[in-house]
């Protein structure tokens, strides 16, 4: 009975500790969300609301615009492209880092470097790197590989690929951090064993290594999808501001481009409810995720 009470009694003082950032946050973030549905619901003249319903005249809108969805499944395409890659590449770099191979400290290094690189300055810098006047391209032109010289950013049929490679340049670094945090778990005696039993670094890797990644992978997915959801904003904005035509636009920057270049802001601010909504159902499949896995300091 004593313990339950004292634990009741911990829990409240938890609450109440955490009561002051709480109501901040609440301010802060619940009340714009509260806006952002309400700017949805009321008519709009150019940038200014009126306080006039709408009568779902947005959302109506919403579903005849095949721009929203083909957007939205570009998101989705590089969330397909990016997620695989960087996991995979992940658990091969961590593997053998944790194994210490020959100048594991300079590839810990390596590989977290683009993660304190501005976005922005990585966007221009691979727009530069792999412009068809560019460095890439200059190479194989001088190495008489015309057949090879592709303008990455300029092409259609590429861009996205390009944009997905910036993404996952940038996104090794810190996956590489959290996915060693977890791996710091694995006692290296499992490695010895393995070894004395006659298993090789593949088979290390495949049997040791992935498995016990397989919590924290999940966890990632969700976290990722929900980043390449809502944060792709700045580097299509320094890179290809969405094109060239529509091939890398996303449901984040078409609402930016809805609601400030069209000055359709009814309809921009219905859009982003869409994207909150979207975004809150990852939100708590992670949160459902994570409490089942029962990770402590995991993100």
């Amino acid at each position: 009975m004593k313990d339950e009470i004292r634990k009741k009694n911990n829990t409240l003082n938890a609450y109440l500790f955490l009561s002051p950032a709480l109501i901040v946050l609440l301010f802060i973030f619940g009340y714009q969300i509260v806006r952002l549905f309400w700017f949805s619901l009321v008519k709009w003249e150019g940038y200014i609301y009126t306080t006039e319903f709408s009568n779902f005249l947005y959302y109506k809108q919403l579903f005849t615009k095949d721009m929203v969805f083909k957007s939205l499944f570009r998101s989705f395409i590089i969330i397909a492209v990016v997620l695989p890659v960087v996991i995979f590449a992940t658990v091969f770099i961590v593997h053998n880092i944790y194994r210490k191979v020959s100048g594991w400290k300079f590839y810990r290094w390596l590989f977290f470097l683009p993660a304190i690189i501005p976005i922005v300055v990585q966007a221009i810098i691979w727009q530069y790197l792999l412009n068809i006047n560019g460095p890439l391209n200059t190479i194989l032109k001088a190495l008489r590989l015309e057949f090879l010289v592709i303008d990455w950013f300029g092409n259609s049929k590429t861009a996205i690929f390009a944009l997905c490679w910036v993404i996952i340049w940038r996104e090794l670094g810190f996956s590489t951090v959290i996915f060693l945090a977890e791996l710091a778990h694995i006692p290296p005696s499992l490695y010895e064993s393995a070894m004395i039993d006659g298993a090789n670094e593949w088979r290390l890797m495949r049997h040791i290594t992935l498995p016990h990644l397989s919590r924290i992978i999940k966890l990632y997915i969700i976290t990722m999808t929900i980043f390449i959801l809502n944060n792709l904003f700045s580097i299509i904005f320094a890179s290809t501001n969405g094109g060239p035509g529509y091939a890398t636009m996303v449901l984040e920057y078409y609402i930016y481009l809805t609601a400030f270049r069209y000055t359709k802001t009814g309809l921009g601010t219905t859009i982003a409810v869409l994207l909150f909504l979207i975004t809150m159902v990852l939100v708590i499949i992670y949160l459902r995720a994570s409490s089942k896995k029962k990770l402590e300091g995991v993100f």
